[in-house]
C-alpha cells in the first residue's frame, strides 16, 4: 500500500512537472515573439510616420496620424477586450494544462 502512494505521488510530481515545463516554454517562446514583433512594429510605424509626413511635408502630421492610428486600435481593443484577448487567452491556457480534453 506504501509503494502505490509512493508511486501515485512520483505519477503526479512527474506529470505536474511536464505541464509546468510545457507551460514555461511556451511563454518563454510567446514573449521572445512578441518582443520581436514590438520592434517590428516600432521600425514600421516610425517609417509610416515619416513616409505620411513627408507626403504632407510637416513630419509631426505623419507621426499624428500613426499615433491616432494607435489610439482607434487601442480602444477597439479595450471594447472587445472579452472576446478578442480574455477568452482565447483562458482557453489557450486551460488547453495547455489539459491536452487530452476536447471542447
Amino acid at each position: 500500500l506504501n509503494t502505490y502512494f509512493e508511486t501515485r505521488w512520483k505519477l503526479l510530481v512527474l506529470n505536474t512537472t511536464d505541464k509546468a515545463s510545457g507551460l514555461i516554454s511556451s511563454f518563454a517562446s510567446i514573449l521572445l515573439i512578441a518582443l520581436t514583433m514590438i520592434f517590428v512594429l516600432f521600425f514600421l510605424s516610425v517609417s509610416a510616420a515619416l513616409w505620411i509626413g513627408h507626403s504632407y511635408g510637416d513630419y509631426s502630421i505623419g507621426f499624428l496620424y500613426v499615433g491616432l492610428f494607435y489610439l482607434l486600435i487601442t480602444v477597439v481593443l479595450f471594447i472587445f477586450r472579452k472576446s478578442f484577448i480574455k477568452i482565447p487567452v483562458i482557453n489557450k491556457f486551460l488547453s495547455a494544462i489539459f491536452p487530452d480534453e476536447k471542447n
